[in-house]
This record gives structure tokens, C-alpha cells and sequence, in this order.
């Protein structure tokens, strides 16, 4: 009776010991179960789009991507999916268009800005990739910026108030008075500037992300007029597939900066805004 007693504490005591990890293990199967059976289950109009794709029906490709994408909304790969079928298709203006979109969306995947350079030089456009500061901004967490922005300030509160407490504070901490003062002035001396920078980089980033942008999708060419009337005089064309800001509107007319730096007007039927959506300007008198 007492070896069995024994060897049933041992047995408990083994239990126990082990109880948690079969807790975690449990935990960890339930967390992974939604996502397995999210593996095995098809996607039927994602299937059937990129059935057509490999068939070479490209055509029929991006119809099938244009009714998901107006289903779902937009995302980095539908619109790459859909770009991709668009280039296959002939379709210069609406391939770089959706790469654009995709390339806004995910501003460093590296096979998006691959694909946008290539559809460019084979519509005998000049490359656009984007510098490292603009992948930088469009890249920027806002919740993460907020929270760096508030515990860099905070710090810089604590050391303006706290330099007149640091031989306090050096008794309770035991660190020498003179490091403790010198902490406080390294505090102020990085933080100030960093939330000068902070700010201009907010500043940056609202000018830049509040641009509205357009690509032509216009077949061939659109044609800009010095005026927004029909009758204008015609001073230049854009060609299919080119990158252009969006300045003003008059009617469904458009004055546009290209990229040359050249401005006039095109009509708003042959620019498609890279932020889908209409073209939100200010109407001219």
C-alpha cells in the first residue's frame, strides 16, 4: 500500500508538472484550427480569375479581377494580380494604373516596383521608382509614430522638471548626481531636435499623401489643351500610362502637372486617379 501511494504522488506530481505545457499545447491547436481550415477551403473567384490567366485568356483575367476588387475593395495583391493581366492584355494605361495602386499599397514589395519599371519601358516610359524616402513615408504606422512622438515628450518633461530633484533622485537610485544631470541633458539635447524632425516629417507626409495623382489611361495619348474647352488650343499630348498630378478642375476638365513639369488641361475621361476615387478638387470659376 505505501510503494502504491507513493507512486501515485509521483504520478501527481508529474501531472501537475506537465498540466501547463498540455494547457499551452491545447491553446496553441485551437489558436491554429480556424487558420487550417481557412487552408482547405478554395477560393472560387480568385480561381476562376487566375484559371483564365493561365489559360492566356487575359482579357477575361482582369474582368474577373475587376469584379473582385469591386466586391473585396482594393489590396496590394489584387491589384498586382489584376496589373499583371492588364499588361498581358495589351492594355498599357490600366496595367501601370493598378501597379501604381498595388505600389501605394505595399510602397517596398520589390516585385510590384519590378513589374511597374518593366510595363513602363515597354510603353516607352521613363523608370518612376520610388526614392527611399518616399517608401519611408508612405511606410509610416501612424499609432507607432503617435507613440514614439508622446513618450519622446513625456521624457523631455520629466527632464525639465526632474533636473532641480536629481540629487533626489540620485539617493533613491544611488547613480552619482553628476550622471543623473547628465542623462537629463542628453534627454533634452536629442529629444528637442527629434521632435522638430518628427514634425517636419509629419508635415512632409500630409503634403505628399495629400497630392492626387493620376495615370492616363487614355489609349495611346491624351491630348492637352492650353485651356479646359474643346476649342483650346491643343499645346502637347501625354502618353498612355504616364504619372501626372491633378492641379484643378474645370467641368470635366483636368489641369494637370506632368512629369516634365509641363502644365494643361486633359479631359477627366482619360486619367484614372491612382487613389481610387473621384478626382476630389476644388472646382475653378
Amino acid at each position: 500500500m505505501v510503494k502504491n501511494h507513493a507512486f501515485a504522488e509521483v504520478s501527481i506530481g508529474v501531472g501537475k508538472r506537465f498540466l501547463p505545457y498540455a494547457l499551452r499545447l491545447l491553446t496553441f491547436s485551437l489558436f491554429l484550427f480556424p487558420f487550417l481550415l481557412r487552408a482547405d477551403v478554395s477560393d472560387p473567384d480568385l480561381d476562376a480569375a487566375n484559371r483564365a490567366y493561365r489559360a492566356g485568356s487575359y482579357e477575361e483575367s482582369a474582368r474577373l479581377f475587376q469584379q473582385i476588387i469591386a466586391t473585396r475593395g482594393y489590396s496590394a495583391p489584387l491589384c498586382f494580380d489584376l496589373a499583371n493581366a492588364e499588361a498581358r492584355a495589351g492594355h498599357a494605361g490600366p496595367a501601370i494604373l493598378n501597379y501604381e495602386r498595388a505600389r501605394y499599397l505595399a510602397p517596398a514589395d520589390a516585385d510590384i516596383d519590378h513589374n511597374l519599371q518593366l510595363a513602363r519601358k515597354q510603353a516607352g516610359l521613363a523608370p518612376n521608382s520610388y526614392r527611399w524616402w518616399e517608401i519611408a513615408l508612405l511606410s509610416i504606422n501612424w499609432t507607432v509614430w503617435l507613440a514614439i512622438m508622446a513618450a519622446t515628450l513625456l521624457l523631455i518633461f520629466l527632464a525639465v522638471i526632474g533636473n532641480p530633484y536629481a540629487p533626489a533622485l540620485s539617493n533613491a537610485t544611488k547613480i552619482p548626481v553628476r550622471l543623473v544631470k547628465n542623462i537629463f541633458r542628453a534627454i533634452l539635447f536629442a529629444g528637442i531636435p527629434f521632435c522638430l524632425l518628427m514634425g517636419y516629417v509629419e508635415l512632409s507626409t500630409i503634403g505628399f499623401n495629400d497630392r492626387i495623382v493620376g495615370v492616363v489611361v487614355a489609349p495611346k495619348e491624351a491630348t492637352l489643351r492650353l485651356s479646359p474647352f474643346e476649342s483650346a488650343d491643343v499645346i502637347g499630348a501625354i502618353a498612355e500610362g504616364e504619372l501626372v498630378t491633378v492641379e484643378d478642375r474645370h467641368n470635366d476638365y483636368l489641369r494637370i502637372e506632368a512629369r516634365d513639369h509641363h502644365f494643361g488641361w486633359i479631359q477627366e475621361k482619360d486619367l484614372e486617379p491612382v487613389i481610387a476615387g473621384s478626382f476630389d478638387v476644388k472646382q475653378s470659376d
